[in-house]
């Protein structure tokens, strides 16, 4: 490619020399801006400096906080919704300067007021308020059509549950040294608190796995009618593979269990579909309690053997249980999420909308996602970026924002956005020039 170039501009004499020349020097400025941007990382990294960690508040309601990370800002009645070319912003974060460590950016910046942060919902570029004031609630676009939004950004078919994201009070805590593990957007890596989940067994007999409303009701018995369904039009289409005997009796012996367990299923669902319309825990916990023990008849065509005939491999298990992959989607996957993300909206309005054990469950969840979504400011961002940064550079880290499953932010390929300020225009207040850049 470069070799044509350069014939086209030089000819094709001079082509394969000054091919070879600029190549050379291409590699050398690459290799040198890394070794750069490599040293000046390092040497943010490595600065004693405090920064600030920005952790969601569980369990809530929150006592005490100082600010909050998605919903809705809270602005003074003369300012107007931040735009950019006649595009209205998406509100990210709003934070209480008061509340951050003194030290932190050299000890420049302003410690009154707030910050609201806001972002282009397509090119993310970003607008920082620093406003000071009577506060008030302030209605504007949610965030969900963003091409950052998490998870719709990834799943175009799911619509939102609502406009605005779900709004989670903050903790400001003063930290020295580099972030926190897990290195880079990961998690499962904070020692001494493993992922809850990797210990869950999905048992709908134990009421932290059931439904709270009608739509996670509805969510439930769409995602177990989904697997029956599948499980039984697999049996009945490998019945009609080249088989061996044994093959076919087993297969045979599965199809009635197949659908006896949907009409048992269908019994149930019947019983549980007036609550889908008007919810209520004490009946709807009965009766998803009975769906426990259904039989999963799950099977696996693995491929033909050289005579032709099918190979499968088959087990009945319940639904609860864990099945093999090969056997197809799993009814847990689909509930479990959607589960997560009603539950996340009601819990951060009304904490009390969820049950008891679900909301255990899902705290003990959010407590580790915390830990691992946390932001931060004046830190080393975890990851890679070229902008300068660092007590070296001209600019400091005003805030980074990992992505997270919590608040519904994607960032890139699922990594950070760190937003930068020259400290000039921090020591002046001055947030007008904000930048961005995403770790990778």
């Amino acid at each position: 490619m470069i070799r044509r170039v350069i014939g086209k501009l030089f000819g094709k004499r001079k082509a394969a020399r000054a091919s070879r020349e600029f190549a050379t020097e291409l590699l050398r400025g690459i290799v040198e801006n890394e070794a750069a941007t490599a040293m000046m990382q390092a040497d943010a990294r490595n600065s004693s400096e405090p920064c600030a960690l920005l952790t969601p508040v569980v369990p809530l309601p929150a006592q005490q906080h100082a600010g909050w990370f998605g919903g809705m800002p809270r602005l003074p009645g003369n300012i107007a919704w931040p735009e950019i070319e006649g595009e209205p912003l998406r509100f990210i974060c709003q934070l209480d300067l008061s509340a951050l460590p003194e030290n932190i950016w050299s000890g420049l910046g302003p410690r009154r007021g707030w910050l609201a942060v806001f972002l282009h919902p397509e090119k993310l570029t970003p607008k920082v308020l620093h406003i000071e004031g009577e506060l008030k609630r302030r209605e504007g676009p949610g965030q969900t059509d963003a091409v950052w939004f998490w998870p719709r950004a990834y799943d175009k078919q799911r619509p939102p549950l609502q406009a605005h994201s779900p709004e989670w009070p903050i903790a400001v805590m003063e930290h020295v040294g580099q972030l926190p593990p897990p290195a880079g957007w990961r998690k499962g890596k904070a020692p001494g608190f493993p992922d809850p989940r990797d210990a869950e067994s999905p048992d709908l007999s134990n009421a932290a796995f059931h439904p709270f409303n009608e739509a996670t009701l509805s969510a439930l018995l769409e995602s177990v009618r989904k697997q029956l369904n599948e499980r039984k039009a697999r049996i009945d289409g490998l019945l009609q593979k080249k088989c061996r005997d044994e093959t076919r009796t087993e297969l045979e012996r599965m199809q009635p269990e197949a659908s006896r367990a949907l009409e048992r299923f269908s019994l149930i669902e019947d019983a549980l579909l007036p609550f889908t319309k008007e919810f209520e825990l004490g009946p709807v916990g009965e009766l998803v309690a009975q769906l426990s023990a259904l039989p999963s008849c799950d099977t696996n065509y693995l491929k033909n053997d050289e005579e032709g005939y099918a190979v499968i491999t088959s087990a009945i298990q319940t639904l609860c249980e864990k099945p093999d992959p090969r056997a197809g989607g799993w009814w847990y996957w689909g509930y479990a999420d959607r589960l997560y993300r009603h539950a996340i909206y009601a819990y951060t309005s009304t904490p009390e909308a969820l049950h008891p054990e679900l909301r255990l469950r899902m705290e003990t969840i959010w407590q580790f996602e915390a830990r691992h979504e946390c932001g931060a400011m004046g830190h080393a961002p975890l990851g890679h970026v070229y902008t300068p940064h660092g007590p070296a550079t001209r600019n400091a880290v005003l805030l980074g924002f990992p992505t997270s499953s919590m608040v519904g932010w994607a960032w890139g390929d699922m990594y950070s956005l760190v937003l930068f300020i020259d400290r000039d225009d921090l020591s002046r207040g001055d947030f007008s020039n904000v930048i961005f850049d995403i770790t990778n």
